[in-house]
């Protein structure tokens, strides 16, 4: 295992990444600046930073954007006719992660810098904590909460999840200690999804973990999740009634709790069938559901809000660009050493979260909680990969003309 910096003043990283990581911190602590949502804000900063990284010397780019291409200009296309309110905000932010990427993957980092990295988001993680322990009230009360408004913390902690997995798989065995305190995030701030996904971070990630150890985590998980099922809690999140079984748990229980979720998506699958392979146009689901739900914006399924504004074709193109982009990144990882390798595999375990949350919540849109860290952490790795091989390309050019050198004399 490499050694890590014992300073936190030895930390160099690109200023992009200080950006990324101190404005999802801050949005965590959410409330209002003047009259704009810190949340808005934390999104909307790393995104003004990075657009003139990538103006400037657009050559360096090493984040494989051929795979978001397609994806990109049919957004953009979309959003030229769009006529819903709010299309370009929504697709400003759709995009936001993936220009936090591209801009990061434009640096220089070295694998020091990547121990740097890791050793930072440990400082991170116990601020991101400790505001969650405040904000849901533990200390005053010395309880947990009933009823929490942490949804997005709760991505942001199941991220950190597939991290220090993929961690303690390379070796570092007291980073599974800091996955199950990420992994208590979700059940402290009781959000169903969140539970599931990272739980499952720990089997199923994408780091190259013994059979035998998934299938035994696995076990451990299923263990610990079914007592905490059966919580007053839990069960009072579940279902109406404050009391059931997992058996229970399926949308058809009229008693599992689904906060009108069911029939709102019944609702828009009715409303894609009319325009089923285009979709209604950008952000055509926000007024669609807002007038079903009298207040709500979102359909907490992203799956079916892509559905809606781009149909089959656009939620097709998404879903094969991160198919294609999990591959490349497996690619990558396999022909990587060190923290380069690390990152990569974190990257792809949180491809599976994120799937996960699509079905339940609006993680598209939570650039600042979930996406700029995840693709943050991709264009890290891109980065080191692409100065790791100039050196090697470096090295050998220089090995060649000593050869030659020896050659002539």
């Amino acid at each position: 295992m490499i050694k890590e910096y014992s300073n936190i003043n030895k930390i160099r990283l690109p200023f992009i990444v200080w950006i990324v990581l101190i404005s999802t911190l801050v949005s965590s602590i959410g409330g209002r600046f003047f009259e704009y949502s810190i949340a808005s804000i934390g999104w909307l900063i790393p995104l003004i930073v990075s657009i003139p990284i990538i103006l400037i010397n657009p050559g360096r780019i090493r984040f494989p954007i051929f795979i978001w291409l397609p994806w990109i200009c049919l957004v953009l296309i979309y959003l030229v006719f769009a006529q819903a309110p709010h299309a370009l905000h929504r697709t400003v932010m759709m995009l936001c992660p993936l220009i936090v990427g591209i801009a990061v993957s434009k640096t220089r980092i070295e694998e020091q810098d990547l121990q740097s990295f890791i050793k930072l988001l440990r400082y991170v993680g116990i601020g991101f904590c400790v505001v969650i322990i405040l904000k849901a009230g533990i200390v005053v009360t010395g309880m947990l909460p009933a009823r929490t408004g942490l949804a997005a913390e709760s991505m942001t902690g199941t991220l950190l999840c597939s991290l220090f997995v993929t961690n303690y798989v390379f070796g570092r065995k007291r980073d599974l200690g800091w996955w199950a305190a990420f992994a208590a995030i979700p059940y402290i701030a009781l959000t169903r999804t969140a539970m599931v996904a990272a739980g499952l971070s720990l089997p199923l990630t994408f780091a190259p973990m013994k059979i035998f150890k998934r299938f035994f985590f696995s076990f451990i998980v299923v263990i610990i999740a079914i007592p905490l099922f059966y919580t007053e809690r839990v069960q009072s999140k579940m279902f109406y009634s404050g009391r059931g079984t997992l058996s229970e748990v399926h949308p058809d229980n009229p008693d599992f709790a689904t906060s009108g979720r069911i029939a709102l998506w019944d609702a828009m699958g009715k409303a894609i069938d009319e325009e089923p392979y285009f979709g209604h146009g950008a952000n055509a689901s926000e007024p669609f559901v807002s007038m079903l739900t009298g207040g709500l914006a979102h359909p907490h399924n992203d799956w079916l809000r892509l559905e809606y504004d781009y149909g089959y074709f656009g939620m097709g193109v998404f879903a094969l660009s991160f198919i294609m982009q999990l591959l490349h990144i497996l690619k990558r990882a396999k022909n990587s050493t060190g923290e380069t390798k690390i990152l990569f595999y974190a990257g792809a375990s949180t491809i599976l979260s994120f799937v996960l949350f699509m079905f339940s919540d609006n993680i598209i849109l939570y650039a600042a909680f979930f996406g700029n860290l995840q693709f943050m952490i991709l264009g890290l790795a891109y980065a080191a990969y692409a100065t790791r091989m100039r050196s090697d390309e470096m090295f050998s050019q220089d090995v060649t003309v000593k050869k030659r050198i020896r050659i002539r004399w």
